[in-house]
């Protein structure tokens, strides 16, 4: 079971792609405890009814890190839950914290917190400071690469995980970002691209460049027997080897999980998360409803969506590798609809593809399996 946390709209940075920037106008809002308690309680509920052997807690926001209060309560609380409702779960049951962060407000003393947790850290980072600071800046206006850098070498020893988005502005360069993550040890990142409907063709191109020269980097590493996680590259390759498709490998939705916004409003994962009171795919309130919400309309709905193709990527080869065709969050923010399909993405999905079936191709002819 997978739990998002929403403990607050604020933020200390105003990134120029942040896709919140529109649905939390506002910027205001902070979860009660209450909020923060029940939600743990319902997602436990739901952990025991589906049988499940983990429980995740993600905080997130927002930055979560404004609200360090709320998640030494939440960690709290949910180890005291865990605790009274042990006879009810099995006995190889694990639960995990994990946070997803600008990284500007760390301490030592918070990270001695999350490392005594076993903390998964996810880090917003999109490179070294001239390439980070292209989009990622504070509410003056300036980079805040310099609050994070002092942190990096703590972060590698913990096992951050970077998450870097790419932007029209970031294509030039992005494999020497890529890098230069992990010149600094970082063995675990992915990138994402910031879908604004402007990539031309020419963008593309380049970007296609950057991705050849990336899967390149990653096929020397694992040649060289250094293993490290580039999901940009190796989760479209793992698909096709595991002949498996992106809703069952890496969806949140379809293994039940769900995210709560900061008024307590429950969304099948983290881009559908909003307070705003128009909010399409809301489940329910943590507040007024229990388990029956994932059995009401949205979550039937939800569950079409999961058992169906859509019917313009009837005939496409790479449908269920696809994140047009096979994530319900993608396709919302790009189009408004879990059933929409960008073309945007679409080509994107094409290209990325392509670059990763060659290097499958090179890595079997060398006699190497996954």
């Amino acid at each position: 079971m997978n739990l998002l946390l929403s403990l607050t709209e604020k933020c200390n940075l105003r990134c120029n792609y942040c896709y919140y920037k529109s649905s939390q106008v506002n910027r205001e809002l902070e979860m009660s405890d209450e909020i923060l308690e029940k939600s743990i309680k319902l997602a436990l509920e739901r952990t025991i009814k589906l049988k499940h052997e983990f429980f995740n807690i993600t905080f997130f926001g927002g930055e979560p890190l404004l609200r360090v209060d709320a998640i030494c309560k939440g960690v709290e609380f949910a180890k005291m839950m865990v605790e009274s409702e042990r006879a009810k779960l099995p006995k190889n049951f694990e639960m995990h914290f994990a946070v997803n962060t600008n990284g500007t407000l760390f301490s030592n003393d918070l990270l001695d917190f999350f490392q005594k947790e076993k903390f998964q850290i996810y880090l917003s980072l999109d490179g070294p400071e001239k390439k980070h600071d292209i989009s990622r800046v504070k509410i003056n206006g300036k980079g805040c690469f310099k609050d994070i850098a002092p942190y990096i070498p703590r972060l590698v020893d913990m096992d951050a995980t970077v998450l870097s988005v790419v932007t029209r502005k970031h294509v030039q360069g992005l494999a020497d970002s890529v890098k230069w993550v992990f010149e600094q040890g970082f063995r675990g990142m992915s990138t994402a691209v910031d879908y604004d409907g402007k990539w031309t063709g020419e963008d593309l191109d380049a970007l296609a460049l950057e991705y050849q020269k990336m899967a390149m980097f990653w096929f020397d590493f694992r040649n060289a027997g250094k293993d490290f996680y580039l999901g940009t590259i190796q989760d479209k390759i793992t698909y096709d080897v595991l002949n498996t498709r992106q809703k069952e490998q890496s969806c949140s939705i379809s293994k039940g999980g769900f995210g709560v916004a900061a008024n307590g409003n429950v969304f099948p994962c983290s881009r559908f998360v909003t307070s705003a009171p128009d909010a399409k795919y809301v489940l329910g309130n943590v507040l007024e409803n229990g388990l029956e919400m994932f059995s009401g309309p949205v979550a039937k709905d939800l569950c079409h969506f999961l058992e169906n193709d859509k019917p313009e990527c009837k005939n496409c080869a790479i449908k269920y590798r696809c994140s047009a065709h096979e994530c319900g969050c993608t396709s919302f923010y790009t189009t408004g609809s879990i059933y929409g399909v960008s073309p945007e993405v679409c080509t994107h999905e094409r290209i990325l593809t392509a670059i990763c079936d060659e290097v499958l191709e090179k890595r079997r002819s060398q006699g190497y399996f996954f």
